[in-house]
Formats: C-alpha cells, sequence, structure tokens
C-alpha cells in the first residue's frame, strides 16, 4: 500500500525490478517537489505582478513645442504664397488634404483638384507674392491660420496690386499638417 504522508513508496515494493513501482522509489519525494515548484511558480508570478504595478509608468511623449508648430504653420503659409507665384501645383497637391474645400478669392467654392486646375490656369503673372501678419491659433490637432496676402504682378498688360485676407484651417495628421478649408477675401485690388 502507497504511503502519502511519507511522500515517496514504502520500501517493501522493492521486489519487482524494472517496474514503474522502483522509479517512484530512486525518486522518492516526487508529489513534494511538484508541490514546492507550484509554489515558486506562483511566487515568481506574484512578485512580478506586484513589481509591475509599482514600477513607473513610462511617461508620455513630449507634447510638440507649441512656438515649433507655430513656425511651421507660418512656413506653409510662405510656402503657399510661393506656390501661388510660381503656378507650382506641387505644394498644393501635397500639402491640401483630399477632402479640401475652399472659398477662392471671387467667392467661387472649390475643392483640392479645382484649386490645382486655378494655380496652374491663372492668368496672372506675379512679381511677387507675400504672406504676412500670421495669426495662428492651435486646438490639439487642429490649427487656424489667419494671414494677408500681398500680390503684385500683371495680368493682361497692366500692372496690379491686390491684398487678401486668408484664414486656412490645418489638420495634423500622421505626416504632416494638412490644409482642409480656407477663405480668401479681397481687401482691396485692381479687379479680376
Amino acid at each position: 500500500m502507497l504511503d502519502w504522508t511519507q511522500g515517496h513508496l514504502p520500501a517493501a515494493n522493492h521486489s519487482a525490478p524494472g517496474t514503474i513501482l522502483n522509479s517512484a522509489i530512486r525518486f522518492p519525494k516526487i508529489p513534494f517537489l511538484r508541490c514546492t515548484a507550484l509554489k515558486k511558480i506562483l511566487s515568481c508570478t506574484l512578485a512580478l505582478v506586484l513589481c509591475a504595478g509599482f514600477a513607473c509608468p513610462q511617461e508620455p511623449d513630449q507634447p510638440p513645442n507649441p512656438e515649433m508648430i507655430r513656425q511651421e504653420l507660418i512656413a506653409l503659409e510662405k510656402e503657399n504664397a510661393r506656390a501661388l507665384q510660381l503656378h507650382n501645383p506641387t505644394f498644393f497637391k501635397s500639402a491640401y488634404s483630399e477632402d479640401f474645400t475652399g472659398v477662392t478669392r471671387y467667392g467661387e467654392v472649390l475643392n483640392k483638384a479645382g484649386v490645382i486646375r486655378e494655380v496652374q490656369s491663372m492668368p496672372h503673372e506675379f512679381d511677387s507674392v507675400i504672406s504676412s501678419d500670421p495669426q495662428v491659433r492651435m486646438f490639439r490637432d487642429t490649427a487656424s491660420v489667419l494671414s494677408m496676402r500681398s500680390e503684385v504682378g500683371h495680368l493682361n498688360g497692366k500692372k496690379f496690386y491686390n491684398q487678401y485676407r486668408v484664414l486656412r484651417v490645418y489638420i495634423n495628421t500622421s505626416r504632416s499638417w494638412k490644409v482642409v478649408s480656407q477663405l480668401e477675401t479681397m481687401l482691396s485690388g485692381d479687379g479680376r
């Protein structure tokens, strides 16, 4: 009969060589070892869980520097003016979002493709286009930039000077800031 209180088999079972019972005699405290190993595993697991609870959590990414974001948005406004001066649609293709909607200087409502067409087919020859007086407001991943745009150039052989107030709304995507909306209002100018 097995004596479980001792954790091994009694010595009377030595009579059968090569049996399973003999292997139990060679390792007499198997149930006790199993219990001890289980206790060690449980205590290590408990210790790890407790240590993980007391460990300092990772600090979230540092919030972006507001002044750096402000400068980035102002640079985008200046690039927008430069692309308009050169009739270069590349900037508008990359900086404007696919769902862009805007109101042009003449009150026309355009999407991204319409803005690109207008920039390419514009009859104006610009001597300079300058974006100035930027007023940046930020709200988490959204920003609005109100600026003054001054244009000097030629249209049909006549010199013109136009000024606009431009309001653009930007969204910060995973790649960069994108223009999602804009409104241009003519302040003074020589007409179309």
